[in-house]
């Protein structure tokens, strides 16, 4: 899936963006682009005589406003990518295997998760985080994909993990050392190169995204069709309901050692 996105000095100019382009071609039976001169103008109240920013974009920004603007959840700390092991690798990496667990129900098992810090673009802030701080974070419309790996596979991924230093990963532990796997456990039982174990992660990365080619060797694989993104706004909201806060801690589940 592609992963290109238009980027604009504010997140929410991107909704409007789209409805001004929908509004240009409903009303052209064909154009030809000969030029192409872009310019950012805020979209505010300085623009208030205009017709069409009165009867279609100012109403459409005040609904977004609103929806970004909700608050998800409440966090103890910020959220910050690091390696080997990071607070936000060891919180999107839990909640996606979490979701993925309750997805498959009976209908699939699932072992672990494996993700890429380069999919998270953003830190998660210390106190309100809001749907735009979520946007903003994942902006991406990748799926949640089950893969299914023979153990003898599995050995490409684990040297992949140890000669990046670590990445997001749940329901896995390992020690690198001199950028080779070592202490490898699959939840709580050794890794053994006879089993075959299930991996979630995003659409994107299963297609051998990130150079993570060796997910390309999956015998089977399923479509969960559920976003990463709306996984993590269901687990935020969950998490408020339940009256808690996000707090992260990390475990100690990738170290590197001499």
């Amino acid at each position: 899936m592609s992963r290109f996105i238009f980027q604009f000095s504010n997140f929410r100019y991107k909704y409007f963006f789209f409805l001004l382009a929908g509004i240009i071609l409903s009303c052209t039976s064909f154009s030809q682009i000969v030029r192409n001169n872009y310019s950012l103008n805020a979209i505010d109240s300085s623009l208030k005589d205009d017709s069409l920013m009165k009867s279609e974009i100012l109403p459409f920004k005040i609904k977004t406003d609103k929806i970004m603007n909700e608050v998800l959840a409440y966090s103890d700390q910020v959220l910050k990518g690091n390696q080997p092991e990071g607070l936000l690798g060891d919180f999107m990496s839990d909640l996606i295997l979490k979701s993925a667990k309750e997805h498959c129900a009976d209908t699939c098992s699932v072992d672990m998760c494996i993700l890429s810090n380069s999919g998270m673009h953003n830190s998660l802030p210390k106190g309100n985080i809001t749907r735009e701080s979520v946007f903003q974070f994942m902006p991406f419309e990748n799926e949640m994909v089950v893969l299914y790996i023979k153990g003898s596979d599995m050995r490409d991924i684990l040297n992949f993990i140890a000669n990046k230093g670590g990445i997001p990963i749940a329901g896995l532990r390992m020690k690198i050392k001199n950028k080779m796997p070592s202490e490898i456990f699959m939840g709580d039982k050794p890794f053994d190169e006879n089993k075959t174990y299930t991996i979630v992660t995003s659409d994107y990365l299963a297609n051998g995204g990130d150079n993570m080619t060796f997910f390309l060797k999956a015998t089977k694989k399923i479509n969960l069709g559920i976003k990463l993104r709306d996984a993590i706004i269901n687990y935020l909201q969950d998490e408020t309901k339940k009256g808690n806060s996000i707090n992260v801690k990390t475990d100690g589940r990738i170290q590197i050692v001499k």
